[in-house]
């Protein structure tokens, strides 16, 4: 008996948060590439979504995996992305983007052990200027890069 793959369930449940966005993108004014709409660029991105879970969904089920891998799930990377996620939304609301940032990596690299916190602070550190090089400066968005509000 042949099993499903994690891949194929993956790319599976990619595809339908894919067709679900595009229904409900396409439900928006699209206009045109020259004076995009509000559901331009979200029906862009869930239809690049379902074109990459096609073709991880095609490339999974013509490469089947050997019976012997283990079907462990690793709960510290789990558990650390959510906990990054989690972080990020309740520290960019209360204390700003750059902090946020901080957390986000912080928690980020608690996925992988042999992660040092100098990699974790140089990146943390440039991903806190080029966020601010980018939102601030280049698209001119107010973001509070700081904040103190409880």
């Amino acid at each position: 008996m042949k099993t499903i793959s994690l891949r194929l369930v993956v790319a599976i449940l990619l595809a339908g948060i894919g067709l679900t966005a595009l229904v409900i993108a396409s439900t928006y004014d699209i206009g045109s590439a020259r004076r995009m709409g509000p559901g331009y660029f979200p029906v862009v991105l869930s239809a690049v979504l379902v074109l990459l879970a096609v073709a991880e969904g095609v490339s999974a089920f013509m490469k089947r995996e050997p019976e012997s891998t283990s079907s462990r799930i690793d709960w510290r990377p789990l558990l650390a992305i959510l906990a990054a996620v989690a972080g990020f939304a309740v520290t960019i609301a209360l204390f700003g983007l750059i902090p946020a940032f901080f957390v986000v990596i912080g928690l980020a690299t608690l996925s992988e052990p042999r992660y040092g916190w100098k990699p974790a602070a140089i990146l943390a550190i440039v991903t806190c200027i080029g966020a601010w090089l980018l939102f601030s400066q280049l698209l001119g968005m107010t973001l509070p890069l700081f904040r103190l509000g409880f």
